[in-house]
């Protein structure tokens, strides 16, 4: 059974290394999907430092960045934020989250919202 383009073109991606790009922004090329890079991080973290967080959209219309503005927050949010904490729960912590969902549920955008 032969195979269409729509099927190659899959394959092609499927075992790519390479950051695939896809279309779908206004100027008409192709956004980058994939693994980030340093200098891609390094780009994102300038322009945080000089504009704040917020109207992501614009960071690729102002810096180049070939990432769409969710992209870029996700990003931000969950890897460059300075302060940002990873690592184990303390044992306090551990506590307030479960008196927290004793008291809550699954309702973990409350419970992030009250702090501490």
């Amino acid at each position: 059974m032969a195979r269409n383009n729509r099927d190659e073109g899959a394959a092609a991606v499927e075992g790519a290394r390479e950051p695939v790009m896809v279309g779908g922004n206004q100027g008409g090329q192709g956004l980058k999907k994939g693994p980030w890079t340093s200098a891609e991080d390094a780009i994102l973290i300038e322009y945080v430092k000089k504009h704040g967080e917020g109207n992501w959209n614009s960071v690729q219309r102002n810096t180049g960045l070939m990432r769409c503005g969710k992209s870029c927050r996700l990003r931000w949010a969950n890897h460059l934020r300075p302060n940002l904490k990873k690592g184990a729960f303390t044992a306090e912590e551990e506590r307030t989250i479960i008196q927290l969902h004793a008291k809550y549920g699954n309702k973990w955008a409350r419970m992030a919202s009250l702090g501490g």
